[in-house]
């Protein structure tokens, strides 16, 4: 993976994750809905959409890994969710739910769909679009994920650390409150700790506000 083109996954990580959350709970397919979102494992080039039923929390949730550069075709974060919406129509073993009891994260399975597969034939690109580093390309939202009514974990990027950081907040669980807490919200990096969470590095408290 190029610089410029892990800058732009985390980018588009990052539009997925404001995209679902102004589509919070609402359904992409009967009563499946959309519900968090989860950097790759391994630092792939990839985006990972977490559905379930309106009110659905981790683990009780399916995870599908969609490719955003597959074969020199650029994916946009429009895209990504409309690729999941049509995955909810396709095979059913797409639409299996996963329950694990003992609600273990370490267990939550992402399950890869191939872009052309459920796509189909699309103009290839010659490359990713050129990223230039910004201040505000430090620390990215790239990840969402409801644990229990009101409580989220949030999950960061930025090229300063060699991994993901999440913390966990507490809110209404409102959509609103959300967007709010997601659009101000920081990790406070220095006291992050280790996490047996497969989808970060750390896990840190929020910033003082």
């Amino acid at each position: 993976m190029t610089p410029s083109s892990s800058l732009y996954s985390t980018r588009i990580q990052n539009q997925v994750v404001h995209l679902v959350l102004r589509q919070w709970s609402l359904p992409v397919h009967g009563s499946t809905c959309l519900r968090g979102v989860l950097p790759p494992q391994g630092g792939d080039e990839a985006v990972c959409v977490a559905v379930g039923r309106k009110d659905a929390c981790a683990p009780d949730l399916n995870v599908y890994e969609v490719p955003l550069i597959q074969d020199g075709i650029v994916i946009d974060a429009d895209e990504v969710v409309g690729i999941v919406r049509v995955a909810q129509t396709a095979d059913p073993f797409y639409r299996t739910f996963y329950r694990d009891d003992e609600g273990d994260l370490t267990q939550m399975p992402s399950l890869v769909l191939d872009l052309l597969d459920i796509r189909g034939d699309r103009r290839p690109a010659a490359s990713a679009p050129e990223a230039t580093p910004s201040p505000d390309d430090r620390v990215l939202l790239v990840g969402v994920l409801p644990l229990a009514p009101g409580r989220h974990r949030l999950y960061w990027s930025s090229g300063d650390w060699p991994g993901i950081i999440a913390s966990d907040v507490e809110n209404s669980g409102s959509p609103e409150a959300l967007r709010t807490v997601a659009a101000r919200a920081l990790p406070d990096a220095h006291r992050a700790q280790p996490s047996k969470d497969p989808y970060c590095w750390r896990i840190a408290p929020l910033l003082a506000s």
